[in-house]
């Protein structure tokens, strides 16, 4: 996997997986009623990406603006255009207005994945090459602070659900290497009890330690 900073793929794949559900979900939606059912899980995946950004502002950004000034501007932007977007996606959906919300949903998947693309391909690369494993490792560190405890047993899960086998196993034991062993036991409770038998069956297979959690 690289460097520790390259653990935001992770949550970058997720991201990219659920707009595209949200998309395909209101491409389908025919009336109010359709739109109404995907409003807790559009406002559940708006929290993710808002921690996310949130905290990529709070402790990438600005190490990013020392190595290269001005180079944090762009992403910034895309961030306020992301958060103008959602709360678009969410007035449709409180208006049952199926075409704004179908309009917010395609632009949502097209912003998302021109954004993750530029970030895995340039901004994390440079990273890895400026920054030594230890400053990457905190930096990740303050990235995940803006998930607060309480949040961590819905969103932890939430990203292992979006993830292909390979890259939720491959998650799990960043997790695993990252967390007290205390919390990393709990986190595969939190993990077990919120994804599908699927899911959890693939993780056990390649993470066998997993099933005595």
């Amino acid at each position: 996997m690289g460097g520790p900073i390259n653990a935001l793929r992770f949550v970058h794949s997720a991201i990219l997986h659920e707009s595209a559900c949200v998309d395909d979900a209101m491409a389908a939606a025919t009336g109010a009623d359709d739109l109404a059912s995907m409003a807790d899980d559009v406002e559940l995946f708006e929290e993710l990406v808002l921690r996310h950004t949130s905290g990529e502002e709070l402790g990438m950004f600005p190490v990013l603006a020392e190595l290269a000034p001005h180079i944090d501007d762009t992403y910034l932007y895309d961030h306020e255009e992301e958060r103008a977007t959602f709360a678009t996606l969410r007035e449709a959906i409180a208006a049952g207005d199926v075409e704004a919300a179908q309009r917010a949903a395609i632009s949502l998947r097209t912003h998302a994945s021109a954004h993750i693309e530029k970030e895995n391909t340039l901004i994390l690369p440079f990273i890895e090459e400026q920054l030594p494993p230890p400053e990457q490792g905190a930096m990740v560190g303050k990235i995940l602070s803006t998930i607060p405890p309480e949040r961590q047993p819905v969103l932890v899960p939430w990203i292992v659900e979006r993830l292909s086998t390979d890259d939720a196993a491959a998650y799990v034991s960043v997790l695993e290497a990252a967390m007290p062993p205390e919390v990393f036991t709990a986190a595969t409770g939190w993990i077990r009890d919120a994804v599908s038998s699927d899911t959890w069956s693939g993780l056990t297979q390649r993470l066998p330690q997993l099933a005595g959690g």
